[in-house]
């Protein structure tokens, strides 16, 4: 049974002040948050996720591995409320210890939500495109994290940013960042959308500072949906909400 207290007060510390989130970025358009919601857990951790089906949300496998219990957190319709998630489902091959072995894993995660979410998010399309993308390709990110390593009170509102593609790591993951200056996902943006010609084409799964520092808007690095589509698709109908067809 979820345990609902810790998750509420999650809510009230994100109600309490501004709310900003990415750094470098702005506010995100209606049409990306509608496809884009925030994931909160007794844990006390705040994560991103993408919508897939009304019950259904894509996220990273870091963010809902860990034992909690884990809810969608519905905010700007008043009161905060709570969706909890019903069943968590993680990426097979995922290893936890990625971030210390340095060799990528997918990081992908289904969360099946225990009800719908409201009318106002619709499923987000995955992108068709395969293989690898290339060079200087250009991503948009959103996410619900803060605008700097530790501002923990500036998490919540939900903002995006476009950043370039600067490689390729282990063949699975993509490395983002903007040369024009301190841009990219920070905490609490983890498991969001990377958006490539409007659909869904990577989920944000770690940041840096300038020069690989421990911190944010220096790389963005974002797991690949196509190469996992399988998976997705798989498990999504496993999970009672299939998907649409490729390239519908």
């Amino acid at each position: 049974m979820m345990t609902l207290r810790p998750l509420a007060l999650a809510l009230a510390l994100l109600s309490a002040g501004p709310a900003h989130a990415i750094v470098g970025g702005g506010t995100a358009t209606a049409d990306v948050a509608a496809q884009t919601v925030m994931i909160v857990s007794t844990r006390g951790a705040s994560c991103t996720g993408t919508v897939l089906a009304r019950d259904l949300v894509l996220t990273a496998a870091h963010c809902v591995a860990p034992k909690a219990d884990y809810a969608v957190a519905i905010l700007g319709d008043g009161e905060p409320r709570l969706i909890p998630a019903a069943r968590v489902s993680v990426h097979p091959r995922f290893d936890a210890d990625q971030f210390q072995t340095r060799r990528p894993t997918p990081d992908l995660a289904l969360v099946k939500l225990a009800e719908p979410l409201p009318a106002r998010f619709r499923a987000a399309r995955l992108s068709p495109a395969t293989g690898l993308p290339e060079k200087g390709a250009t991503f948009q990110i959103a996410g619900y994290g803060v605008t700097a390593d530790g501002a923990m009170k500036s998490a919540g509102t939900l903002r995006s940013v476009a950043l370039p593609s600067i490689g390729t790591t282990g063949g699975i993951m993509v490395r983002l960042s903007a040369p024009e200056g301190a841009a990219g996902a920070c905490t609490g943006d983890s498991g969001g959308p990377a958006f490539l010609d409007g659909a869904v084409a990577g989920v944000v799964g770690w940041a840096t500072a300038a020069g690989g520092a421990r911190g944010c808007g220096g790389v963005t690095g974002i797991t690949l949906v196509s190469l996992h589509r399988d998976w997705i698709t798989s498990t999504a109908k496993m999970l009672g909400s299939p998907l649409p067809a490729a390239g519908l």
